[in-house]
């Protein structure tokens, strides 16, 4: 219970301190709470009751202050007198907004006026003002610097989240996650309601102790643990979800009005114009207004010296989609053991079982049937969804099209994932201000993937398909560091970290297809029944050797000095390049500890100034990619003779693979006034990554389409600035806050070449390839075609236009060059997919037991190709048009933006289809009632919380389709915002309750 400061000395003329810490909210004890003297060497900590003694304290006045992580610092002034035992209790208020709280750093903690480096946090009562589907959502719009974006809003689907920009062109560029100190932990299987803080490491710094996986920021997340009393909790909220929007299609008379005026419609197809035509409205029919619950029980407390949490979540998840859903369910075990005085035992276990399905969305195009979320728009309105047989109808031309419900109803995709993690630690304080800390910690994946494609459907060219994906991941974590924290006087204090740690990874997968089966009815349960099985499997293994160190030093609290060193050697690498070291430091001065400071600005209560610089790492690259690899078994033929050769060179060696490495400089002010009322943060930063590793195109003549080499820089750029205010009169509390950034990526070196090109379209576009562009000078992320200039007027236009294929009510193209004709000189940059400013607003209201939060997010200026509205613009076509084609071009009706009837866009990539993303959100509104306590005692309920939330409301956006956000491609940097028949995007409200008994 008590840590008692080496410098005072027990005296019969000293006094002593006493208290309870406990929380404000709930009244309960909050054990591990730090209460220290201000200015002096003494200090102690609350046990298991919120208990606490400082003993040996001299005669006088003091400050006293409480401090834990995820509570605002409590304060407190005493007069000890001679002999005295002063009492001094604490209530502490959950906060996410307080200036100085302690946070997480990687490998301890500290005061966030201690810091040095960019660090941002997200509390406990944050995330429960916001019920979101996965742990990382809770981020999104509340850290600066940081885009949490929703790429595809299929329940399970990963999310993209950068901080200040992407580094790597072929690497992951997502935040390395530490969860309660294993790194690499995956975030979107923990549960959302175990967590009880977010610590967002930014600059290098911060991120410099994680060395080579630092490079895109770090986020660190710590899980609740027992306090107080045993208890027992139990949270639930149960809700719906709905489309965001409707897109306006051709009902089916409207689209036989246009297929019949075509004169050039397929004949065998009649359509009765003189009469009404029933309507199938395809949306309506595959998208639904779907469930949605989350049920959570806890067991929490500690007693003496040990701490216990046991908690258990089932989540479940109807996509809006038909054939989507994603059911979760976890367990969490921690524990917290104290031996003695000087000894602690601790373990932190959890396990997660996650079962999907899938809907096919974004892929099978063209042969492959046309994904659900394409057919639900361009199926023909006039086809029922069953013929008169009770079959699902086919489509209106024989073609590559499916039934969208025949996709839903004949198709299998689930997968079922487990994941768990257990941690294991020691802590031994050898001597006062030595603490000794050991852990082994062990992470299980295993996703299974299991398919199926009817025999009714394209996709399967009618054979039918199954496939079978098992993938494995186990990685162990071995970490020991030593902390020494000596004050040296009263004005000196000094903090060094010393360490090194081992971590293994062991990577599998086998995957088996069988194509050709005489029935549906097993479907991949009996793969083997197949006319052609085929399989592969594949095994990895990788190690990271490290050894790391830092040095925080501080001179009278207002000058404030960290270095930082890590070494890391990894198995992907040659043997004349395993290891890198990847050093920082960072400077701070807290101007408002000032004497003159304080005269001159009194309404200055916190003000600090920081600089830091600091290199990090990536080993961006899959394992074994500087060893040469060979296939085995091409296949070849002689006449109609089939034969398999040995082996052939697939890769070839290059010794001289090194690590990516990000330079960072970062500029940064803390400001607090009026007693931080208003608190002010800013950070300007410039980061430049070298030696890019990327798959380097070469000359086929060599063999090989392209090796992977060091070849490039990439630099961002940003600033970022975040604002909170808050203030309380008369029962009613006020906070207001918001957070804005940019960022401004160029690539600055492609190892001699000046760009290249990759697709962002679909393979079933074939002229729509190249069309994104990789260039020196330019921001990752930019489309490439032509600039669309409207509709030919007249056939003299047309001719004169030098635009092969140019017809009067068709495309007309830009000539860029001037060169009087239109080719691929003319193609230029259409547009970029990433945002140049981010921003979140928050606010909250309480009154008495009543609270209102609201979250506001938005991204401005980036733009998106909508290939989804490219194929819905063919006025007269037999597949369903958007209604916007019924302004088609006439001569009595010149449209400059709608073509002729049976006329196509034109086939490539124009400026027609990029559209500005720009978007304000309405990311989350709920509405609290803390049941007063004497009206839930009659219950038998120590606490109820009731709460109407809504996610995803409004959107304000001129983009045309269902969310601004999506990107097909996935969450790659380079292919970013194509939206290409996306899962739509959705709005949630739900209704919750929180009971503590």
């Amino acid at each position: 219970m008590l840590a008692a400061a080496g410098g005072a000395t027990a005296q019969d003329s000293s006094g002593a301190i006493a208290g309870v810490v406990r929380a404000r909210d709930t009244g309960t004890p909050v054990a591990r709470v730090g209460v220290s003297v201000v200015g002096t060497r003494l200090t102690a900590e609350s046990d298991g009751e919120g208990r606490y003694t400082i003993s040996a304290v001299p005669p006088g006045t003091y400050h006293l202050r409480a401090r834990l992580l995820g509570y605002a610092a409590g304060d407190t002034t005493i007069v000890v007198q001679v002999g005295q035992r002063v009492s001094a209790d604490f209530r502490l208020q959950p906060s996410a907004i307080e200036l100085n709280p302690v946070v997480a750093v990687g490998y301890g903690t500290q005061r966030k006026a201690d810091l040095t480096g960019s660090v941002s946090s997200v509390t406990g009562p944050e995330i429960a003002t916001n019920p979101v589907d996965r742990a990382d959502q809770a981020l999104a719009g509340r850290v600066p610097g940081m885009q949490v974006q929703t790429t595809n809003a299929q329940p399970g689907s990963e999310l993209r989240i950068r901080l200040r920009g992407g580094n790597s062109l072929s690497g992951d560029n997502s935040p390395l996650v530490v969860i309660d100190g294993v790194i690499g932990a995956d975030l979107s299987l923990i549960n959302p309601s175990d967590i009880e803080t977010f610590d967002v490491l930014k600059d290098a710094s911060a991120t410099a102790i994680y060395g080579a996986r630092g490079a895109n920021g770090v986020i660190l997340v710590t899980t609740k643990r027992g306090q107080g009393p045993f208890h027992f909790d139990y949270s639930t909220y149960i809700g719906a979800q709905d489309v965001s929007k409707h897109i306006a299609v051709l009902n089916a008379d409207q689209f036989a009005l246009l297929y019949m005026r075509n004169p050039n419609h397929d004949k065998s197809v009649k359509l009765d114009t003189l009469t009404h035509l029933s309507t199938t409205d395809w949306q309506d029919v595959v998208y639904r207004s779907a469930p949605i619950q989350n049920h959570q029980i806890q067991v929490s407390g500690s007693s003496g010296a040990s701490s216990l949490l046991l908690s258990a979540n089932w989540f479940d998840q109807q996509g809006v989609l038909l054939g989507s859903d994603l059911t979760r369910g976890s367990l969490r075990f921690n524990l917290d053991q104290g031996l003695g005085a000087r000894f602690r035992l601790g373990t932190r276990v959890t396990y997660t079982r996650t079962v999907g399905s899938q809907a096919r969305v974004n892929s099978g195009y063209g042969s492959g049937g046309g994904p659900v979320t394409m057919q639900a728009l361009r199926f023909a309105p006039t086809i029922p969804v069953r013929d008169s047989t009770g079959n699902f109808s086919g489509p209106l031309l024989p073609s590559a099209n499916d039934n969208p419900m025949a996709i839903i109803e004949l198709r299998q995709d689930n997968t079922t994932t487990g994941y768990g993690i257990g941690t294991l630690f020691g802590e031994y304080d050898p001597l006062p201000g030595l603490t000794l800390r050991t852990s082994l910690s062990y992470t299980s994946s295993d996703v299974l993937e299991q398919q199926y494609v009817s025999r009714k459907l394209q996709a399967s060219l009618n054979l039918g398909q199954a496939n079978i994906d098992d993938n494995t991941a186990t990685t162990w974590l071995v970490e020991n560091t030593a902390t020494l924290h000596r004050a040296l006087g009263r004005q000196h204090d000094l903090t060094l970290l010393g360490g090194f740690t081992a971590q293994q990874t062991d990577n599998g997968a086998n995957s088996a297809q069988g194509v050709g089966f005489t029935s549906d009815l097993l479907g991949y349960r009996r793969l083997n029944l197949a006319d052609q099985v085929t399989g592969s499997s594949n095994a990895t293994r990788q190690r990271v050797l490290s050894y790391l160190g830092r040095v925080n030093y501080s001179l009278a609290g207002k000058y404030l000095v960290t270095g930082t060193v890590r070494a890391d050697g990894s198995s992907k690498f040659a043997a004349n390049n395993k290891w890198a070291v990847f050093p920082s430091a960072a400077v701070a001065w807290r101007l408002s500890d000032e004497p003159f400071l304080r005269r001159l600005i009194p309404a200055v209560s916190e003000l600090k100034l920081r600089l830091s610089a600091g290199s990090t790492g990536s080993n961006a690259i899959p394992t074994y990619q500087s060893l040469a690899a060979w296939n085995v078994g091409a296949p070849y033929a002689i006449g109609p003779t089939a034969f398999f050769n040995g082996a052939t060179l697939s890769r070839i060696t290059n010794p001289n693979l090194r690590w990516e490495t990000t330079v960072q400089y970062d500029a940064g002010v803390d400001l607090g006034l009026f007693g931080n009322q208003l608190t002010v943060t800013a950070d300007a930063y410039d980061k430049t990554t070298k030696d890019l590793l990327y798959a380097k195109q070469v000359p086929y003549l060599l063999g090989f389409a392209s090796y992977v080499t060091n070849i490039g820089r990439v630099r961002n750029r940003g600033l970022e600035l975040a604002v909170d205010t808050r203030s309380a009169s008369r029962g009613l509390e006020v906070r207001l806050g918001g957070n804005v950034s940019l960022n401004r990526s160029k690539v600055l070196d492609l190892g001699g070449d000046r760009q290249f090109f990759l697709t962002g379209s679909n393979t079933s576009l074939p002229r729509w390839e190249n069309d994104v562009i990789v260039q020196v000078g330019q921001p990752l992320g930019n489309f490439y075609g032509y600039v669309w200039d409207g509709i030919f007027q007249s056939s003299a236009e047309a001719a004169a236009s030098g635009q092969a294929g140019a017809v009067v009510g068709g495309d007309k193209l830009r000539d860029v060059n001037g060169d009087r004709k239109i080719d691929s000189n003319d193609q230029t940059i259409l547009g970029n997919a990433q945002p140049r400013y981010l921003f979140g607003l928050t606010g909250s209201v309480t009154y008495d037991r009543f609270s209102l939060s609201v979250l506001v997010r938005g991204a401005l200026d980036f733009q998106v190709v909508n290939v989804s509205r490219a194929g819905m613009e063919t006025p007269g076509g037999s597949s369903n048009m958007l209604t916007s084609v019924l302004g088609y071009w006439t001569t009595t009706n010149p449209s400059n933006s709608m073509t002729a009837l049976n006329v196509s866009p034109f086939d490539g990539l124009t400026s027609r289809w990029v559209e500005d993303g720009s978007f304000v959100r309405l990311q989350n509104v709920t509405v609290q009632w803390d049941v007063p306590e004497r009206l839930g005692a009659r219950v038998g309920v120590r606490r109820l919380r009731l709460y109407l939330s809504g996610q995803n409301l409004l959107t304000a956006s001129r983009y045309s389709w269902y969310d601004p956000e999506v990107s097909s491609r996935g969450t790659s940097d380079l292919t970013l915002g194509w939206d290409d028949s996306n899962y739509p995007g959705t709005k949630t409200v739900t209704v919750g309750a929180s009971v503590g008994f």
